[in-house]
């Protein structure tokens, strides 16, 4: 069966006979790998569709959950993004934690639109390159189904605004075994066992995720976060898809 679909280009690898094997974020199908014998290294669009960073159209020869790619067409390039290190650099991360928590044969179209959003923002933005990361990461945790709790503490329900029994403001803190943020009365009572994963950092945690979720890619190419915070929200988000997702691709800080 032929079949037609956009995508994204994740990576791809040599194979036996010349062929190549593709991973490809499509839109109708999910993450698939397609087999082609299309030179990567010619210099025609055919080529260009086969490599990281592609948005294109596939012609695609579908059987029973082998794919092969018969046809391209270049829809758009992000080739500045192999032009400056540091957009590589998140760009790759990006690319590399879609890879690791994509199953194959799964669409997710918020997901592709997503990406794709993604990548034109970051091949445009001159900094901010870490943030966007940051922010994409974030905004995936909804469509995966972990996106922690932001609005009210996780074990009381309390909310940000409500005093703590000593009368002051509730600070949260944020809980990456409970899910979410916790309150300054239950963050005192879980400090009396060894939790590790509680964090309490300088900055408000709660409206710098929210942040991520509620605004587009290329505002964050106008926020440079502070080195502090920078690495903060990175161990913060990297402890978390560690739990949750059982993957880490920001194992090193991001000097972007």
């Amino acid at each position: 069966m032929l079949v037609t679909t956009e995508g994204i280009v994740l990576k791809q690898r040599k194979i036996s006979n010349n062929r190549r094997m593709i991973v490809i974020l499509t839109r109708s199908y999910g993450k698939i790998s397609a087999g082609t014998n299309v030179n990567e290294r010619g210099k025609g669009k055919s080529a260009l569709a086969l490599r990281p960073f592609t948005y294109a159209g596939y012609d695609i020869f579908k059987n029973r959950g082998y794919y092969n790619i018969n046809g391209t067409d270049v829809k758009q390039s992000f080739y500045s993004i192999g032009e400056d290190i540091d957009r590589f650099m998140a760009a790759s991360r990006m690319m590399e934690y879609l890879d690791q928590i994509l199953e194959e044969e799964q669409p997710k179209p918020k997901l592709f639109d997503m990406t794709l959003a993604f990548l034109r923002a970051v091949s445009e933005a001159r900094n901010g390159f870490s943030t966007m990361l940051y922010a994409y990461i974030v905004k995936s945790l909804g469509m995966l189904g972990v996106m922690p709790e932001l609005k009210h503490c996780v074990n009381c329900g309390k909310t940000p605004e409500e005093p703590a029994n000593s009368g002051k403001n509730s600070h949260m803190a944020f809980s990456v075994s409970d899910g979410g943020i916790i309150c300054e009365d239950c963050l005192t009572e879980e400090k009396s066992g060894d939790h590790t994963l509680i964090f309490r950092p300088e900055f408000d945690i709660v409206g710098m995720l929210q942040y991520f979720v509620d605004n587009p890619f290329p505002q964050f190419g106008k926020v440079v976060l502070k080195p502090e915070y920078s690495a903060e929200i990175r161990h913060i988000l990297s402890e978390y898809i560690k739990y949750y997702l059982s993957i880490d691709v920001l194992d090193e800080e991001l000097q972007l």
